[in-house]
C-alpha cells in the first residue's frame, strides 16, 4: 500500500474510517514523514543555524508548529476518538497531552542543538597567526605539495588543489628547514602547457596570498566556501609562466581517463560540439566557451552540463532499454523478475562506469547515492521509494561528509528531487506513456518532460534568484533539448566510448563520436540562433531575503498539501506564509520613504563603485567597477545582485567619473537589464570595444544620456542635489584620463555630505583648490579617496579644505599598487582623519536618518563603526552627537 496517501476505510460494522498502525506512523507531518527522518530534517536545520543564526532558529520554530500542528489532523482526530475502544492502542489523552509534545518536540530540538555542535566541532579553524609562515605575496615563493584534485573550469581554466604544501626558504637561506603553509593551497591555472595529475608531487614558485573575497551587503563571500575545504591560501598562474617539477606517479584511474579523453578528442572535429560532449561524458568543461556556458545558462539548460541525477538517469535509461529488449526476447523473464527490479541490477554496471567516468564528482556521487538508495527499496519492495530514498541517500552523504549541507550543489539536487517527490501526482498521468494510443505518446512525453522541469524550477526558484541573480523563463526549450541529450547524443557518446576501449572498434567509435559531437553542434547553433533574434533574454528578480524564502516554501507545501487532500489546509500556517512573503517587501517600501539618505561604497576590488540610496525608493550608481580582464564580469556576478537585494532592478541614474575599465567595465550589465532613467558622464567614454559594447547597449535599451559640466548642478528630489566641481572643457583634452574625472559633492538641504572626485590627480586637485569660491567650497563630511588613495593624488592641502570626519578608499586586497599610499595615510592620521578601507572593511554604508542627523557608518566585516572624532565635530556644528556605547575606531559590531 503506498505510503504517501494511506487511504482510509469504511468497515461495515461501524461505518468510521479504520486506520491502521502503520498508516499513522505516516501521516502526522505531511507527506508523511518518519521519526529518524523527522530527526534528520532538525540535525540539518541545525548545521545550518550555525552559517546562519536567525533564518535556522526561524525554521526550526516553523517545523516545531507544524509538527506540533500536525497533530489537529482529521485523522488524528478519528484515532483520538476511537481509543476509548482501545481499537489502536492510544490512550484517549495521548493526543494533544504534553507528554506527546514533550516526547515528540524534545528529540527534534536534541538533533538540532546536535547539528550546531557538529558543525562547530569539525568546522575548519585556520592555523594560529604565529605558526604561519611569513609569506611576501609580491614575490614567488618555492613550495613542494601533492596534487589532491583537478578541477577543470570553462575557457581552459584548471583548479589545482594542493594538499601537505610546504614553504621552502630562499636558495641563501638554505640551513632552514621547509615550513607547512597550513591548510591547502588553490592554484587556478590558466591554459596550463601540461595538466598535472592526482598523486602527483609537485615543486613551482608562486606568488601566494590568503584567500578574502569581496565583502558586500546580501552576498557570501569566497573565502568561507574554501574554508570549509580547509584552503585558506591560493595562487595564480597564466599559461607558461608557471614552470612547475613534477615527481611520484599519478593516480592509475586519472592516468587511464586522461588517455581517453584524448581519444574522445582525436575522434572529434574540435568546436563547441566537442566541448559539449566532453562536458557530458567525462564532466571536463575546460573547453567550453564562458560564451557557451553563458548562452545555455540563459536557455535555462545550464543543469544539462552538470553531472547529476539527470545524467544517471539517461544511464539508467539505457538499462530500461536492456530490461525491455531482454522481455522482448523472454517474457517469462518478468514472472521471477519484475522489469523495474530488473533496471536497477542491470543499471548497476553502468552507473559505477560513468561515476568512474565522470571522476566521482560531488555532485554525481550524491545523485548516485541516491539512485542507490531507491534501487535499495525498489528491490525491497517498498512503495514510497522517491522521498524515502531521497532521505537516506541525504543521511548517508551527511553523515561521511557533513559540511556537504552547505554546498550548494546538494542544496539545489536535494530541493529539485523533493519538488518531484512532493508533486509526483501532478505529473504522474503525463508520464504513463505505456498507456496512451501511439499518437499520444510524443504529446505525452513532451507534457512530461516540461511538468518535471516546471516543478523542479519553482522548487528551486529562490535559491536561483539568491544566488544566480536572474531567472529564464525558457523551460519549454527543455522539451527538445533533453529528448535529443537522453535519447540521442547519450547513446550515441556512451556507446562510442565503448567502442574505443578496443582497436578494431575504432571506426565505429569515431563515427558514433562524431554523430553525437554533431548534433550537440547543432544544438549550441540553435541557441545561438535564437540569441541572435533576441529570444534569450533572462529575468532579473529582486533577489529574496531569508524570510520570504521560508514564505515561498510554506506556500509550496500547502499548494502540494492541498492536491492531496484539501482538508488538510491550515489558515494559520497560510496566514503566515503570506506574511512572511509580504512583510519585508512592505517593510522596504516603507524604508524608502523615510527622509534618509544613505552612501555605500562598494566593495568591487581594484576599481570603485559608489551607490546613493535616496528618499523615495530613488537610486544612483555612480561608477560600477570592473578588471582588465572580460574572464569575470563584475556587474553581473557583484554589483547586480548587490542592487537587487530586495530590490527590483531599476536605477534612477547611472553616472560615468571617467573613462577607465575599473571604473565602467562593471555598469555594461546593470545597462543590459536595469530600468535606468538616465545615463550622465563628463563627455569622454571608453574607445574601442568597451566604447562600442557602451554605445550599443544604451542605443538598444534607448536610455537617454546626459553630459555633466563643471557648474552643474544635479536634482536629485526632496532637496539633495549632486554639484558638479570638474572638470572644465579645457580638462577633457587631458593625456591622462584621471584628470578628466567627474568631481561631485552631495548636499542635502545645504548640507554638504560627502565628496566623490573619482581618479583626479595633483594637477587636477591643484586647480580645484586655486578656483574655489569660498573657504567652504570643498567642505564634506565624507570624503572618497581620489585615485584610491594613490601617490599621484596625495594632498594634504586638499584634505584640509574637505574638513572630512571620515575618508574612505575602494582598493583591492593585497592591491599590486600598494594603494593606499603609507603617505597618504599618515597625512589622514595627522589630521585626525579616520579611514575605511574595502579591502579591510568590506563595504561601507554611512547613512544619514535625516537632514540633521549624525551618520550612521557601518561594515561588512566590522559592523557598526564609531569613528573617533566624530561625535565632537558634530557638535561643533551643532548636530546631535552619537548615541550609545563608543568602541573606538570599530564599534560594538566587531
Amino acid at each position: 500500500m503506498p505510503l504517501d496517501r494511506p487511504p482510509s476505510r469504511d468497515t461495515p460494522e461501524t461505518g468510521t474510517a479504520e486506520i491502521t498502525l502503520q498508516e499513522f506512523s505516516a501521516q502526522p507531518l505531511w507527506p508523511g514523514l518518519l521519526p529518524w527522518q523527522h530527526l534528520l530534517c532538525a540535525w540539518i536545520l541545525g548545521m545550518l543555524t550555525w552559517e546562519w543564526p536567525l533564518p535556522g532558529a526561524t525554521a526550526l520554530c516553523l517545523y516545531l508548529a507544524a509538527l506540533i500542528g500536525s497533530w489537529e489532523s482529521p485523522l488524528h482526530q478519528v484515532c483520538a476518538a476511537d481509543a476509548k475502544t482501545s481499537r489502536h492502542g492510544f490512550p484517549p489523552a495521548w493526543f494533544m497531552s504534553p507528554r506527546r509534545t514533550a516526547y515528540a518536540v524534545v528529540p527534534v530540538l536534541l538533533a538540532f542543538f546536535f547539528g550546531v555542535a557538529t558543525v562547530h566541532h569539525i568546522h575548519p579553524v585556520p592555523p594560529p597567526a604565529e605558526e604561519r609562515p611569513e609569506i611576501n605575496h609580491r614575490t614567488p615563493t618555492n613550495i613542494t605539495a601533492t596534487v589532491a584534485e583537478v578541477r577543470p573550469r570553462p575557457g581552459n581554466h584548471y583548479q589545482i588543489v594542493l594538499r601537505d604544501v610546504l614553504i621552502h626558504p630562499a636558495e641563501t637561506a638554505t640551513s632552514e628547514s621547509p615550513q607547512p603553509l597550513g591548510g591547502g593551497l588553490l592554484w587556478n591555472w590558466q591554459s596550463p602547457p601540461q595538466v598535472p595529475g592526482p598523486g602527483q608531487e609537485v615543486r613551482v614558485a608562486l606568488r601566494i596570498r590568503p584567500i578574502q573575497g569581496m565583502a558586500n551587503p546580501g552576498m557570501n563571500r569566497s573565502e568561507d566556501f574554501w574554508a570549509r575545504q580547509g584552503i585558506y591560501h591560493r595562487a595564480y598562474s597564466r599559461e607558461a609562466n608557471a614552470v612547475p617539477h613534477y615527481s611520484g606517479t599519478i593516480h592509475p584511474a586519472w592516468e587511464y581517463r586522461w588517455q581517453l579523453r584524448e581519444k574522445i578528442l582525436a575522434a572529434t572535429p574540435p568546436g563547441q560540439g566537442q566541448a559539449m560532449l566532453l562536458a557530458l561524458l567525462m564532466g571536463d568543461r575546460s573547453l567550453l566557451a564562458p560564451e557557451t556556458m553563458d548562452l545555455v545558462q540563459r536557455a535555462s539548460l545550464a543543469h544539462s552540463l552538470a553531472l547529476s541525477g539527470m545524467h544517471l538517469g539517461f544511464v539508467v535509461g539505457l538499462g530500461w532499454l536492456g530490461a525491455t529488449i531482454l522481455g522482448w526476447i523472454r517474457p517469462q523473464l518478468y514472472l521471477r523478475l519484475p522489469r523495474p527490479k530488473l533496471v536497477v541490477l542491470l543499471s548497476i554496471p553502468l552507473v559505477l562506469g560513468y561515476l568512474w567516468l565522470g571522476q566521482a564528482v560531488p555532485s554525481l556521487l550524491r545523485a548516485a547515492l541516491m539512485f542507490a538508495s531507491w534501487g535499495v527499496l525498489l528491490l525491497l519492495n517498498r512503495q514510497r521509494v522517491l522521498l524515502d530514498g531521497l532521505f537516506l541517500a541525504v543521511l548517508v552523504i551527511l553523515l561521511f561528509s557533513p559540511l556537504a549541507v552547505f554546498d550548494l550543489r546538494l542544496q539545489l539536487s536535494v530541493l529539485a528531487v523533493a519538488g518531484l517527490a512532493l508533486a509526483w501526482p501532478l505529473g504522474r498521468e503525463a508520464l504513463r506513456f505505456s498507456q496512451r494510443p501511439w499518437w499520444q505518446k510524443p504529446l505525452a512525453a513532451a507534457l512530461g518532460i516540461l511538468a518535471v522541469s516546471t516543478v523542479a524550477t519553482l522548487a528551486l526558484l529562490p535559491l536561483q534568484a539568491w544566488y544566480f541573480g536572474r531567472i529564464s523563463p525558457h523551460l519549454y526549450l527543455n522539451i527538445l533539448w533533453l529528448p535529443l541529450l537522453g535519447m540521442v547524443v547519450f547513446p550515441m557518446g556512451l556507446i562510442g566510448l565503448l567502442a574505443l576501449l578496443t582497436p578494431w572498434t575504432a571506426t565505429m567509435a569515431s563515427l558514433l563520436l562524431g554523430m553525437a559531437s554533431a548534433v550537440l553542434e547543432g544544438m549550441v547553433g540553435g541557441l545561438a540562433t535564437l540569441d541572435q533574434a533576441g529570444w534569450m533574454v533572462v529575468t532579473i528578480p529582486a533577489r529574496p531575503f531569508w524570510p520570504q524564502i521560508l514564505g515561498y516554501w510554506m506556500l509550496l507545501l500547502a499548494a502540494a498539501a492541498w492536491w492531496r487532500s484539501p482538508q488538510s489546509i491550515r489558515p494559520a500556517a497560510m496566514i503566515l506564509a503570506i506574511a512572511l512573503l509580504v512583510v519585508p517587501g512592505l517593510s522596504t517600501i516603507i524604508s524608502e520613504q523615510r527622509p534618509q539618505v544613505t552612501l555605500r561604497l562598494l566593495d568591487v576590488s581594484q576599481g570603485q563603485a559608489v551607490l546613493l540610496e535616496l528618499p523615495g525608493g530613488s537610486r544612483w550608481l555612480l561608477d560600477g567597477g570592473g578588471f582588465w580582464s572580460w574572464d569575470y564580469d563584475l556587474g553581473r556576478n557583484v554589483i547586480t545582485p548587490v542592487l537587487t537585494h530586495g530590490q527590483p532592478p531599476r536605477l534612477g541614474g547611472i553616472a560615468l567619473s571617467h573613462a577607465h575599465f575599473d571604473h565602467y567595465r562593471g555598469l555594461f550589465y546593470p545597462l543590459g537589464h536595469f530600468q535606468v532613467r538616465q545615463f550622465a558622464s563628463q563627455g569622454s567614454g571608453p574607445e574601442g570595444r568597451d566604447g562600442q559594447i557602451l554605445e550599443d547597449t544604451l542605443a538598444r535599451r534607448t536610455i537617454p544620456t546626459a553630459v555633466w559640466h563643471k557648474g552643474d548642478e544635479i536634482n536629485l528630489g526632496r532637496g539633495i542635489h549632486l554639484e558638479v566641481l570638474h572638470p572644465g572643457p579645457e580638462w577633457l583634452s587631458a593625456a591622462n584620463q584621471n584628470n578628466a574625472s567627474l568631481v561631485l559633492r552631495l548636499v542635502w538641504n545645504g548640507r554638504p555630505l560627502a565628496l566623490l572626485p573619482g581618479d583626479i590627480e595633483l594637477p587636477s586637485i591643484a586647480a580645484l583648490l586655486q578656483n574655489i569660491s569660498a573657504p567652504d567650497a570643498l567642505r564634506a563630511e565624507v570624503l572618497i579617496l581620489p585615485h584610491h588613495g594613490s601617490r599621484t593624488s596625495h594632498s594634504p592641502q586638499f584634505y584640509t579644505m574637505v574638513q572630512p570626519d571620515v575618508a574612505l578608499v575602494s582598493t583591492g586586497f593585497l592591491n599590486r599598487f600598494n594603494h593606499p599610499h603609507p603617505e597618504v595615510r599618515q597625512s589622514l592620521a595627522k589630521q585626525s582623519i579616520a579611514l575605511l578601507n574595502t579591502a579591510t572593511h568590506g563595504a561601507v554604508s554611512i547613512r544619514w536618518n535625516g537632514p540633521n542627523s549624525q551618520p550612521v557608518i557601518t561594515s561588512e566585516r566590522a559592523g557598526r563603526i564609531d569613528v573617533h572624532g566624530m561625535a565632537s565635530r558634530h557638535e561643533e556644528k551643532g548636530l546631535p552627537s552619537a548615541s550609545g556605547p563608543s568602541g573606538g575606531l570599530f564599534g560594538p559590531g566587531l
